[in-house]
C-alpha cells in the first residue's frame, strides 16, 4: 500500500514539473515573438556640425553662345564650305550665295556715280565759253527781230493815218512789236546769268544727286557682303539646314553656330539658400559621367522667379576640356560654412501637408516630430527647428515606421 502511494505522489509530481516546464516555453516562446515584432530601425544621433558643408543644386548646361546664321539678303546659295560638327573660327566664311546679280549691281551703281559726279563737276564749273557764245547770238537775232518788228510797225502808224490799212493790222504789228521786244529782254537775262557763273540751285541738286548715287553703290555692296555668311565667333557647326543650289530668303537660318569654348550652368536656388551665392564665387560643376570642370557664378539674380517660387542662378564654366552637351544636368556644388549648426541626413527628413518632421526615438518609441529645415549640404539637411544636439532621429526609412510605434534600435 505504502509503495502503491509513493508511485502515484511520484507520478504526480512529475506530471507538475511537465506542465510547469510546458508554461515556461510558453512564455518563453511569446516573449521572444514580441521581440521578433519590434520593428528595427537605424538611428541616427543628431549633433552640431564641425566641418565646412556644400551646398548641391542641380542645373543645365547650355552652350555660352548659340546662334542661328542666315544671309543678309535672298538667292540662291552658290556654296556651303563647312560640315556638320566641324570646327570652325571667327571670320571664317561658312557659305555664299550666288553673286552673279550682285556684282552687276554694283557695277550699274557705280556707273551713276561716276555721271553724277561729272554732272556736279559741270554745275560747279558753270557754262562752258560756247554756251555764252551761242547765248550771244541768240541776243543779236531777238535784236535784229526787235528792230524789224518796230519799222514795221511805224510804218503801220503812217499808213493807218492815211487810211491805207484797216485797225486790225495795225494792232498785229504793234503786238509784233512788243513780243519781239520781250525776247530780246529774256535773252540779254539769260545771258546775263551764264556770266555769274555757277548756279547754287544747280549745284545742289548736283551733289544730291550723287550722294543719292553713293547710296545706291553702298546698298549694292552690301548686298554683296551679305550674300556671305561668315562665323561671328569660334564654335561647332550644330546643324545645317538648306543645301547648296537651294533658294533662300533673308533672315531665314542657314547654319547653326554653338560656342563650346565656355558652358553656362542655369540654376534655381531656394529662399533658403540663396543668401549664400554670393557673384564671383568659385564652385565645382559634376556632371552625371564623372566629368567636373571649375566654374564662376556671373548672375545671383535679385528677384524671386514668381512662377518657380525660387532664384535664377548663372555659373561660368569656361577653359575646360569635359565633353559636355547642350541640356545636360549637372549639379554645382557651392562650399559654405556650416559649423556649429545641426544638420542631419536628407533620408531621415520626411514632408507631410508641406510641413517637413523627423522620426524622433524616446524609450523604444517614434515619435513623430516637426522641424523646420534650412539649406541642404549635400547628402544632409540644416535643421533651423525642432532638433537639439542629443537627439536620436530615425536615419532612414521613415514609411516603416508609424508615430508612436515601439521599434529596436539596429547595433550597427
Amino acid at each position: 500500500m505504502k509503495k502503491w502511494i509513493s508511485l502515484v505522489v511520484v507520478a504526480v509530481l512529475l506530471t507538475g514539473c511537465e506542465k510547469l516546464e510546458e508554461s515556461v516555453a510558453k512564455l518563453k516562446k511569446i516573449d521572444e515573438e514580441t521581440v521578433i515584432k519590434l520593428k528595427t530601425v537605424n538611428a541616427y544621433t543628431v549633433e552640431e556640425n564641425a566641418e565646412a558643408k556644400t551646398l548641391e543644386v542641380a542645373g543645365v548646361v547650355t552652350p555660352r553662345q548659340e546662334l542661328a546664321l542666315s544671309f543678309g539678303t535672298s538667292g540662291k546659295i552658290a556654296s556651303i564650305l563647312v560640315q556638320k560638327g566641324g570646327v570652325v573660327k571667327a571670320g571664317q566664311t561658312l557659305a555664299t550665295l550666288d553673286a552673279t546679280t550682285l556684282q552687276q549691281g554694283i557695277h550699274a551703281a557705280q556707273g551713276q556715280v561716276a555721271s553724277a559726279n561729272i554732272r556736279r563737276s559741270k554745275a560747279i564749273q558753270g557754262p562752258e565759253s560756247h554756251v555764252i557764245q551761242t547765248q550771244q547770238l541768240q541776243i543779236e537775232k531777238a535784236k535784229e527781230t526787235a528792230q524789224k518788228a518796230e519799222r514795221e510797225h511805224a510804218q503801220a502808224k503812217v499808213l493807218f493815218a492815211n487810211g491805207a490799212i484797216a485797225k486790225d493790222e495795225l494792232d498785229r504789228l504793234a503786238l509784233a512789236e512788243r513780243q519781239a521786244k520781250l525776247t530780246l529782254e529774256e535773252e540779254e537775262v539769260a545771258l546775263g546769268k551764264l556770266k555769274q557763273g555757277a548756279d547754287r540751285l544747280d549745284v545742289e541738286q548736283a551733289n544730291a544727286d550723287v550722294q543719292q548715287a553713293n547710296v545706291q553703290l553702298s546698298r549694292a555692296k552690301q548686298d554683296a557682303a551679305d550674300a556671305i555668311l561668315k562665323a561671328p565667333f569660334t564654335g561647332v557647326v550644330a546643324a545645317i539646314t538648306k543645301s547648296e543650289s537651294e533658294q533662300t530668303g533673308a533672315g531665314s537660318e542657314v547654319i547653326r553656330l554653338v560656342d563650346t569654348s565656355s558652358w553656362l550652368v542655369k540654376l534655381q536656388v531656394e529662399s533658403e539658400q540663396i543668401g549664400s551665392w554670393q557673384q564671383g564665387a568659385t564652385i565645382k560643376v559634376k556632371a552625371a559621367d564623372g566629368s567636373e570642370a571649375e566654374g564662376k557664378v556671373t548672375f545671383v539674380s535679385p528677384v524671386m522667379d514668381q512662377g518657380l517660387g525660387s532664384y535664377p542662378v548663372e555659373v561660368t564654366v569656361t577653359g575646360s576640356d569635359v565633353n559636355w552637351k547642350g541640356g545636360m544636368t549637372v549639379t554645382c556644388q557651392y562650399p559654405i560654412e556650416t559649423k556649429n549648426v545641426v544638420v542631419v541626413p536628407v533620408s531621415s527628413i520626411g514632408i507631410a501637408e508641406e510641413e517637413y518632421f523627423v522620426m524622433k526615438i524616446k524609450e523604444n518609441t517614434v515619435e513623430k516630430t516637426p522641424v523646420k529645415v534650412g539649406g541642404m549640404y549635400g547628402t544632409f539637411y540644416e535643421v533651423l527647428e525642432g532638433l537639439a544636439p542629443g537627439d536620436q532621429i530615425v536615419g532612414s526609412g521613415l514609411s516603416y515606421v508609424v508615430d508612436g510605434e515601439a521599434v529596436q534600435v539596429s547595433d550597427e
